[in-house]
């Protein structure tokens, strides 16, 4: 199998596979560390308070949220000049689903090491969270690699589905996908504000213990997965 010719097909510009995430990571870890530097001169307590507050920072996302787009990019860009270049469509899924994992564990990897390495410091010395925050896990460091892990996966998945849908479909499945989730929060909204007791449900759904969620970030990571193999036979090059 030729799958060996679509992992190359991402490395051509180096740059732009993997130095420029992490280029744009420096430049957001430099500048929160200059935060931190200048709200440390204020004492303790107010050190302690940035600290809680950046639990929720969402800065890890200079990172991460390069790869939300290369979901969309491989089936936008890489899937049409793979195939111009004789690659199966099979090919490519075994591929691309490689590139999708290697990257996963990759940036998990660095998120975890950074992650240990800024909890055992006391944020770097100067009471910040980058790694440590909620969106990657702020429990054990095996949690943040599982969670990084699963969380990259599951992105990458959906929006190569996501793309393969539309290339496949055309613009209607985008309305019914939105069509659909406007109902589904309508009805939330609804349901808090008509129903007893429909809040505090959703809210003990939304509580879930950690490794619950974790169950559910690899259920939908699954299902992306699986939508955008069986999408991928049908897709239409455009």
């Amino acid at each position: 199998m030729r799958y060996r010719t679509v992992i190359d097909m991402h490395f051509v510009n180096r740059m732009q596979a993997y130095g420029w995430p992490l280029l744009v990571m420096v430049i957001a870890l430099v500048i929160v560390l200059s935060i931190g530097a200048i709200v440390g001169t204020q004492g303790a307590e107010v050190r302690a308070e940035m600290y809680e507050g950046m639990t929720w920072s969402g800065a890890i996302f200079s990172l991460l949220g390069p790869l939300i787009g290369y979901g969309f990019v491989s089936m936008g860009q890489y899937f049409p000049l793979a195939l111009g270049l004789g690659v199966t469509r099979r090919e490519f899924a075994a591929g691309q689903s490689l590139l999708f994992l290697g990257n996963a564990l990759a940036y998990a990897l660095l998120v975890t090491l950074g992650k240990t390495v800024e909890a055992a410091t006391g944020g770097f010395g100067l009471g910040i969270r980058f790694f440590d925050v909620f969106y990657t896990g702020t429990g054990a460091s095996w949690q943040t690699f599982v969670q990084t892990f699963l969380l990259i996966v599951a992105i990458l998945f959906l929006g190569a589905a996501i793309t393969s849908a539309f290339l496949r479909f055309g613009q209607r499945i985008l309305w019914i996908s939105g069509s659909l989730l406007g109902l589904l929060g309508v009805a939330i909204v609804a349901g808090i504000v008509l129903v007893d007791g429909f809040g505090g449900r959703l809210l003990e759904l939304l509580t879930l213990s950690w490794g619950s969620w974790m169950g559910v970030i690899a259920a939908v990571g699954l299902v992306a997965a699986g939508t955008w193999v069986l999408l991928v036979r049908r897709t239409q090059v455009r």
